[in-house]
């Protein structure tokens, strides 16, 4: 499950709080379970093969969720930005052997430290974004891998394709399978999760509510 978080001047008054100087940025640190605070952070430099990112915003990944809650091998804080790792946002500088990218291009990225204002990430780890993409989100790390989990499994038109919970993956992954004329049957929980399935285009829904029951009522 990802959601999508937007970093902007005017959606947290504890982001306002917090003012940038010259060479700085703001950057979320988890101080402990539950506890997050704004901080003020060198601004990152980009190593040679590295793009920097004035970050716009970053999906919000489930794997997030254990250090959140907090378990007894997470060590505290967490570094500056850090368990971001689904940013899009546009370059504002490039290391010396960069070659694919310049500044003022719109990129996905796969970076570490990205609920903050600016993150560096490798130049093999960053995606162009199209200008039919401007203004709109886009979480590169969790939509790389449902387009690689579809490529792996190698659905094609005519197969039947069961896809077990259906959050931000499970909802594209049916988009995808669906859209390649394969019949999809999604398998769920949660109402809104069969009723976003059937929107993504899924042929037959089923709650997931018992073991023997969603093997029974699965279409053959």
């Amino acid at each position: 499950m990802t959601a999508v978080a937007e970093l902007t001047d005017t959606n947290a008054s504890s982001i306002d709080a917090v003012v940038p100087a010259a060479g700085t940025k703001r950057a979320a640190v988890v101080r402990g379970p539950g506890v997050v605070e704004v901080a003020l952070v060198p601004v990152p430099e980009p190593k040679s093969n590295e793009v920097r990112v004035r970050i716009e915003g970053c999906g919000v990944c489930a794997s997030n969720v254990p250090p959140w809650e907090g378990r007894e091998w997470f060590k505290y804080p967490l570094a500056p930005g850090q368990l971001g790792h689904e940013a899009w946002g546009r370059i504002d500088a490039v290391g010396a052997n960069v070659r694919r990218f310049k500044v003022g291009q719109r990129v996905g990225i796969l970076s570490n430290n990205a609920y903050a204002e600016y993150d560096v990430a490798p130049e093999d780890q960053a995606v162009a974004l199209p200008a039919s993409l401007d203004r709109l989100p886009f979480p590169a790390e969790p939509l790389g891998c449902a387009m690689n989990i579809f490529r792996r499994s190698d659905i094609r038109a005519g197969q039947t394709v069961a896809i077990v919970g259906i959050g931000f993956l499970g909802a594209l992954l049916t988009r995808l399978a669906a859209d390649a004329g394969a019949r999809v049957i999604a398998v769920a929980r949660r109402p809104f999760a069969l009723d976003l399935a059937r929107s993504m285009g899924a042929h037959e829904v089923v709650p997931m509510d018992d073991h023997w029951n969603v093997i029974n009522r699965a279409p053959p």
